[in-house]
């Protein structure tokens, strides 16, 4: 099992500066014209923009980057795992000088950063981690395990579990995509707090869809991430153990688009009430789904923020310092030196403070 740990040292090194020539015309791409030898130019790819997490990561890095004055190519994926590994390919090929990469499949873009670094170029790994490869250079994310632990805990809270009580209370478990390193810690997490009363007995779940293990996780994967998946596996799970009167307490959903399909599954099923539902990523529809009571809480990773820290390694590698990468993950090839953020719990008692007025969504967007 992968486990950050204290980076005891990180090597910077100054990026080979390479002319960017034309690049072809590809869904979202933008790029800077009329590049010379003392320009820099960097390429982001993003696993798609269906999602409103990422396209407004695309934007917040692209914007960063370009206040300093560097040539930026922004690609989204469209999330297809041939189409990110050619936009990369293609970046590579163009002589970008740092490419920064959000993977769909960690695994299978591996080669396509392995042909950044043979062209002379640095990868930076964007809040989803480079698996089995020594071509990820840096690695820019929040802290893993503190997102699922924090959907752990707010479950554990609100079901009075640290204050005795025993149930047994119903909640059903989902992971993230099984192709996203990601997911294990957000899950390790979680399982942290929610395991113990599992074993217990405290916790149950109606389908009997338990992971044995942390090792186990990705039996209850949800491909992709994706909300109408979620959705037809919420769907069956209700359907199948919860139609007779049986209460559904709680659903460990581990993103906003998991949440989404949890809760329109309920509207469908027409319950009179919502069991607790967690998320992640502060959606703009699924802040709103917490202000209507639908949706009990998402966990905020404020994306501004880590534009801002992928930007500041990027801009010390060109001014020839050391980036700010304190920690590093296991990429099963070597220590990624990694720099992780905090994240925050939202729910209905703070989003006019933490997201309201710290400029992230408006109260209209918002729904109050």
């Amino acid at each position: 099992m992968n486990k950050w740990t204290k980076a005891i040292g990180v090597v910077a090194a100054a990026a080979l500066m390479i002319p960017l020539a034309a690049c072809g015309s590809t869904r979202g791409e933008t790029s800077g014209g009329g590049a010379s030898d003392d320009e820099v130019n960097v390429g982001i790819s993003m696993p798609e923009q269906m999602l409103e997490r990422w396209k407004i990561d695309g934007e917040n890095l692209k914007e960063q980057l370009e206040g300093y004055g560097y040539n930026v190519t922004l690609q989204y994926a469209d999330g297809k795992t041939d189409q990110q590994t050619s936009q990369i390919q293609n970046m590579a090929n163009n002589g970008m000088d740092y490419v920064v990469i959000a993977s769909i499949d960690g695994t299978a873009t591996g080669a396509a950063a392995e042909q950044v670094a043979a062209n002379g170029g640095t990868v930076i790994a964007y809040d989803r981690l480079i698996m089995n490869t020594d071509a990820v250079d840096y690695y820019a994310t929040f802290s893993l395990t503190d997102v699922g632990r924090m959907q752990g805990e707010y479950i554990e809270e609100k079901l009075g579990l640290k204050d005795g009580a025993t149930g047994p209370f119903n909640v059903e478990l989902m992971a993230g995509s099984p192709t996203d390193n990601n997911a294990r810690y957000y899950f390790e997490g979680a399982w942290e707090v929610l395991g113990p009363y599992f074993e217990s007995g405290v916790l149950q779940s109606q389908s009997g869809k338990v992971p044995a293990s942390v090792d186990d996780w990705q039996s209850i994967g949800i491909d992709n991430w994706d909300r109408q998946k979620a959705q037809n596996e919420m769907e069956n799970r209700i359907n199948s153990f919860y139609n007779d009167g049986t209460k559904l307490d709680a659903v460990l959903a581990q993103n906003d688009a998991e949440a989404t399909g949890t809760y329109n599954t309920i509207e469908a099923a027409g319950w009179d009430y919502y069991p607790i539902i967690t998320g992640q990523d502060a959606e703009k529809a699924n802040v709103q789904a917490i202000v209507q009571g639908k949706q009990s809480m998402t966990v905020y990773k404020d994306t501004r923020e880590l534009a801002k820290a992928t930007a500041e390694m990027i801009k010390a590698l060109v001014d020839g310092d050391t980036p700010e990468a304190p920690d590093t993950f296991n990429n099963g090839n070597k220590d990624v030196p990694s720099q992780l953020l905090t994240p925050v719990t939202v729910d209905k008692d703070n989003i006019q403070e933490v997201l309201i007025d710290g400029g992230y969504i408006s109260a209209e967007d918002a729904g109050l």
